[in-house]
């Protein structure tokens, strides 16, 4: 279990506030995301606490100005081993690659 508590004036940061991540393979699950800067960070964190693999769940990829290209290999934000959306907004998940980090799961399969 994660937290982004809220520091002075707009800042804020991710720590893990229960359980042990060092070994465990992790997935965390979020609503949406747009350009990902928390679940970046939480990412990062949980690398950092030693875990085996971090994943992400995301039923809505809003991913605004194609911000989804940092978290593909090579990018800035790369630190997921695979990143699910759901194919709730084609218009963005259609362009998502086939053959790098994210995979689009099929919301009437």
């Amino acid at each position: 279990v994660w937290e982004k508590p809220r520091g002075a004036g707009d800042t804020r940061s991710v720590v893990i506030q229960d359980g042990n991540a060092d070994g465990k393979n992790i997935v965390i699950v979020d609503d949406l995301v747009q350009t990902g800067g928390t679940l970046f960070e939480c990412g990062k964190v949980l690398e950092a606490a030693g875990a085996a693999s971090v994943n992400a769940f995301v039923s809505h990829a809003v991913f605004p100005n194609q911000s989804w290209k940092r978290f593909t290999s090579g990018g800035d934000r790369c630190c997921f081993d695979k990143f699910w959306v759901t194919n709730s907004i084609p218009t963005v998940t259609d362009s998502l690659p086939k053959t790098d980090v994210f995979e689009v799961l099929d919301l009437f399969e």
